[in-house]
């Protein structure tokens, strides 16, 4: 029987307008344990960076406060929990993954969506964004292949990260990159989107830098979103890969 774990990500936005926001909790549901738990980041150093407007007793306190009530409420339902909620804060979509072992897989997505938290060697890497898409896949009952490669333009092989009925998948890894080195191959991905004939491209990106965003970032998302290609970060692209028909 497969094992079913529901999740969704506190978010913080300071301006509904600018569309900016920062991770500040992450809320899991697993129905036939009767188990749900609500964390939070605890790195309000990054936090106050983000918006230096927000105290962090007060913040401290509003998220103490859901984890409480998380814990306590009776017949708690993830999805209406997270249906509203107040002011600059939201709850994303709910996700569902399917798990083997459920804390490998609670902190597996800890690590993907609070980063910062983690010690540099703890922190996930491409290869662990790559299993994770697949089990976020396999979740919603389609099938996906790694590594997978496929004709090109010219009857070349290109090598996919992952290949769904409905994509093929390439992951970039931006951070702690030296993206100026990172444009060229942007712009071979690229002429690979506006020449692939028989199906969608998915480009997932992880780029964490949200306080200074880099000129050579913006020079790659240009170049991507110059193509028919769907330019996403992975929260992005997991709420995609579970939402396409």
């Amino acid at each position: 029987m497969e094992k079913l774990l529901k999740y969704s990500i506190l978010r913080y936005s300071p301006s509904t307008v600018s569309g900016e926001w920062i991770n500040l909790g992450i809320l899991f549901s697993e129905e036939s344990l009767g188990l749900n738990v609500f964390n939070f980041s605890r790195n309000f150093a990054r936090i106050k960076k983000f918006d230096d407007e927000i105290e962090k007793d007060v913040l401290f306190d509003f998220l103490q406060g859901i984890k409480n009530d998380v814990q306590t409420r009776e017949d708690f339902n993830i999805d209406t929990f997270t249906k509203f909620y107040i002011n600059n804060y939201a709850f994303s979509e709910t996700c569902t993954v399917i798990y083997h072992e459920l804390e490998k897989t609670m902190e597996d997505l800890n690590k993907l969506y609070f980063r910062f938290d983690y010690a540099k060697e703890q922190r996930s890497d491409k290869r662990a964004d790559q299993k994770l898409l697949s089990q976020m896949i396999v979740s919603v009952g389609k099938k996906v292949l790694q590594n997978k490669k496929i004709e090109g333009y010219y009857d070349e092989k290109i090598v996919y990260d992952l290949v769904t009925d409905d994509f093929y998948i390439k992951i970039f890894d931006f951070d702690g990159k030296d993206l100026k080195k990172c444009i060229n191959s942007a712009k071979a991905w690229a002429w690979n989107c506006n020449h692939e004939r028989n199906k969608n491209i998915l480009i997932v990106y992880r780029y964490s830098q949200k306080e200074l965003i880099e000129d050579e970032f913006r020079i790659i998302k240009n170049i991507f979103e110059e193509t028919p290609c769907h330019f996403c970060n992975v929260e992005e692209s997991i709420q995609l890969l579970q939402t396409v028909s």
